[in-house]
């Protein structure tokens, strides 16, 4: 989104709802999390998994039409007390998907790096000699059309690798 440049592990997200709709009709935790929240924790959880999230409910002193202001309190504070709640138990959904991920990310991290390995061994084996920047020099081609797929594969694999390297550094 627009939003993720701004988000790191530096930040404090602040998630503000307001209880009704324009017409005054009270929402229920369920509506805000399907409607709003829960879009906003899973954005918020794919660029930070560990942050903590400040849950602001505005209109605490401006109720609908037709309704006394400690009436109007009490339903805010109870549905206050349900969306927090919702949000907790969605954060721990989306925290126990983290550690999954995680343990995918390490197990193909290894896998890439095993291939890595052996793909490097294979172009040692065939003499081909690997530059720093990792195309392979066959008498001058300089990574020009007509080298064999190995160089390729080695790319392809070193670019997979970068990749997990980079959302793991998200999400640990």
């Amino acid at each position: 989104t627009s939003h993720s440049p701004y988000l790191s592990g530096r930040c404090l997200p602040i998630l503000v709802f307001r209880p009704t709709l324009e017409d005054g009709q009270y929402l229920s935790a369920e509506q805000l999390m399907a409607d709003f929240l829960r879009l906003w924790l899973q954005m918020l959880h794919a660029h930070i998994p560990s942050s903590q999230v400040v849950l602001v409910c505005t209109r605490w002193c401006s109720p609908p039409a037709g309704v006394a202001v400690e009436e109007h309190q009490a339903r805010v504070s109870a549905l206050c007390a349900a969306v927090t709640e919702a949000v907790a138990v969605e954060m721990q959904s989306l925290n126990a998907q983290t550690v999954k991920e995680l343990g995918d990310l390490r197990r193909q991290e290894e896998k890439v790096a095993k291939a890595i390995g052996a793909e490097e061994e294979r172009t040692r084996a065939s003499g081909n000699q690997t530059h720093e920047g990792g195309g392979k020099d066959k008498g001058g081609g300089h990574g020009l059309p007509g080298q064999s797929g190995e160089h390729q594969d080695l790319k392809e694999l070193r670019s997979i690798a970068a990749q997990i390297e980079k959302r793991l550094r998200v999400v640990t």
